[in-house]
């Protein structure tokens, strides 16, 4: 019975040291584990990639647009049609517009119009009648690239050209289907239209003819602010009188009953706008600003800073030129603005990152797990980070995607990481 005992105490022995056992070798898979899982996310430093980034200042404002403008003066009234776009340039003695003594003389020419338009159209389409061709891939590229432009020009609200991108999708279209054999007969089209421009043409519509009195780009409407401001003394402008173009009572709109649209001579244009002092100090006479028109679908347009004006209670005018005219120039006056100046575009680096070696300052790259020095150079900073560039592409600066170095202690060129 005591061997029996015995045998009972030292299974238990025997047990407690083989749960001893376990848990040791679990404790020691545990660290072992959380060793492994440290190991491979333990890095001796911290990274952030090299991206490319834009910072820039912006100031939304009012703009006067100043045009060296000339009115012209007709002898008729009644209702006036353009026979060219509006910022198109023309020479002396074109004709620019006709003028009719009713609506519906005017409407009766339009009609007439678009009907010459039709029969040049059908009258082209007669000649590619039985050409075919076997590659029709660049005949789908173009429809694709028409259908394209019409939806963009549909989002910015450009509608004076609509109709430009429905021809221009027409034409692809018609042009795909002469080329793979589709059957198409403009006579009868054609037979139609040159009868009832006959029909339109018997009823003698009369109007007179507007012609440019002398070269420039003609814009139909005037809109009584062409003398607001002298286009020759502009570059002598004051804040305050910049100021005033935007105050009604100061400024006087002039008659424009007796204007058949005016021309536009020269190049250059000018806004007038007025912008605050700490802004102002950032621009330079001569260096250029992006002008966004917010209000309107005209595009952003690249300036440059004439002149900068005098500073008046915390405000200084500024005098922006511009020599590009188009349809959606020429009818600017009064517009909200967004000009962004004082732009930086280079590779992001925290400035915790910016080390100097030997009197150059550059940042610590991973390359795998080789430390490497790369100069930097640096065209704008501020608390956090500084935008910087290499703008003569030299070796042994930053580069797009290069790993920088954030955080690390006893870091240098060559070293090996483990």
């Amino acid at each position: 019975m005591p061997e029996k005992k015995n045998n009972i105490l030292k299974f238990k022995d025997d047990k407690k040291k083989m749960n001893a056992v376990y848990i040791v070798a679990g404790v020691i898979f545990i660290i072992f584990f959380l060793y492994q899982v440290f190991k491979i996310n333990y890095q001796p430093v911290k990274t952030q990639v090299a991206l490319s980034k834009t910072v820039a200042s912006t100031a939304v404002t009012d703009a006067f647009v100043v045009r060296d403008e000339y009115p012209i003066e007709a002898s008729v009234t009644g209702t006036l049609v353009p026979l060219v776009e509006d910022g198109k340039r023309v020479a002396s003695q074109d004709d620019v517009a006709v003028v009719f003594t009713s609506d519906d003389a005017a409407k009766a020419y339009n009609e007439m119009k678009a009907v010459k338009d039709e029969i040049e159209y059908f009258s082209s389409l007669q000649n590619k009648v039985g050409v075919q061709t076997a590659d029709i891939i660049p005949l789908d590229e173009r429809i694709y690239s028409a259908c394209e432009a019409y939806s963009v020009a549909i989002s910015k609200g450009n509608i004076s050209s609509y109709e430009a991108y429905e021809n221009n999708i027409r034409d692809a279209m018609t042009s795909r289907q002469l080329s793979t054999g589709t059957i198409i007969d403009p006579s009868a089209r054609l037979g139609e239209l040159n009868a009832k421009l006959a029909q339109l043409q018997s009823a003698n519509i009369g109007y007179n003819t507007i012609k440019a009195p002398h070269p420039g780009y003609y814009i139909s409407v005037a809109d009584g602010y062409e003398s607001t401001v002298d286009y020759k003394n502009v570059m002598s402008m004051t804040t305050s009188q910049i100021s005033d173009l935007f105050d009604g009572s100061k400024t006087q709109k002039g008659n424009v009953d007796n204007y058949m649209g005016k021309l536009v001579d020269g190049f250059n244009w000018y806004l007038l706008c007025v912008v605050n002092y700490e802004d102002a100090v950032k621009l330079s006479i001569g260096s250029k600003a992006k002008v966004e028109f917010t209000m309107t679908t005209a595009e952003p347009i690249n300036a440059v800073v004439a002149a900068i004006c005098d500073t008046a209670d915390g405000k200084t005018g500024v005098i922006l030129k511009c020599n590009l005219m188009s349809t959606q120039y020429a009818s600017l006056r009064t517009e909200q603005i967004r000009i962004t100046f004082d732009e930086h575009t280079g590779f992001q680096v925290p400035n915790k990152a910016i080390r100097e070696v030997d009197g150059q300052k550059g940042v610590f790259v991973l390359n795998g797990n080789i430390v490497k020095f790369k100069k930097i150079n640096i065209d704008y900073s501020d608390s956090e980070m500084s935008i910087c560039n290499n703008p003569n592409n030299e070796n042994g600066f930053v580069e797009l995607y290069d790993n920088i170095i954030v955080e690390g202690t006893d870091l240098y060129d060559g070293k090996i990481l483990d």
